[in-house]
């Protein structure tokens, strides 16, 4: 009946059924989609979808059952939906109407993640060092701290690169994945492994936070991890 549901619903969305759960659950099945019955032979639907979302899988599931008292568990794997049966063609298709629209809200929100990140990955800085021009990626700087008027940027996985300029200046191009946590530092919160109200954890270094700074650190840190969460 679901496969006569989605067709009626629309004749362009591939269908493929599967008699039990080994067929999705192999690393080259996706899917926009599945229904999935809780009742399945071998693995269960509910274990299946656990090690879908453990697998990365992001897909909109809707759960089929007879028994009512499992919907509860459904909304432990993200279920979309569920419908109990015995169930009618029209009530499927509301479904299956739903599910469409959630699909490609999902698919939406993820193509504007994955710009984000591609601009993230290219914003850059073109300072001046020993007298040559060099172009610096933003997400490869770890922290940037300020000695004797030279700005010197401590790079993941690259030399560090020294410059005569103002730290103030910096942050304001860095913006707000980059936060002042001293006078003379600047940090990527990105590379942040801990913090607490006197210094920041980075990798192979340490940076003090300055009295007055800690609350303003903690919303800058949250505020990116939500940011990172929820586009």
């Amino acid at each position: 009946m679901i496969g006569e549901a989605v067709r009626e619903v629309s004749e362009k969305i591939e269908i493929e059924c599967f008699p039990d759960a080994e067929g999705i659950l192999k690393p080259e099945f996706d899917a926009d989609i599945l229904f999935l019955d809780i009742q399945m032979p071998g693995i269960d639907g509910m274990k299946a979808a656990r090690l879908l979302r453990k697998g990365g899988k992001k897909m909109v599931l809707v759960f089929e059952t007879a028994l009512e008292e499992q919907v509860f568990r459904a909304f432990d794997v993200g279920a979309f939906h569920y419908i109990v049966k015995p169930f009618g063609k029209t009530q499927v298709k509301e479904v299956i109407k739903k599910a469409i629209e959630q699909a490609e809200e999902q698919n939406y929100i993820e193509k504007i993640i994955s710009k984000m990140e591609e601009n993230d990955m290219t914003r850059s800085i073109t300072v001046k060092s020993s007298g040559t021009n060099t172009r610096v990626l933003l997400s490869e700087i770890i922290y940037a701290e300020i000695f004797d008027r030279q700005i010197i940027l401590h790079r993941n996985d690259h030399d560090d690169i020294e410059y005569y300029g103002r730290i103030s200046d910096l942050e304001s191009i860095a913006g707000k994945d980059f936060f002042r946590t001293h006078r003379a530092y600047l940090i990527n919160l990105s590379y942040v492994k801990s913090y607490d109200s006197k210094e920041v954890h980075l990798p192979d270094a340490v940076i003090p936070v300055a009295r007055g700074k800690y609350q303003e650190l903690v919303k800058a840190f949250l505020s990116y991890h939500m940011r990172r969460e929820c586009l």
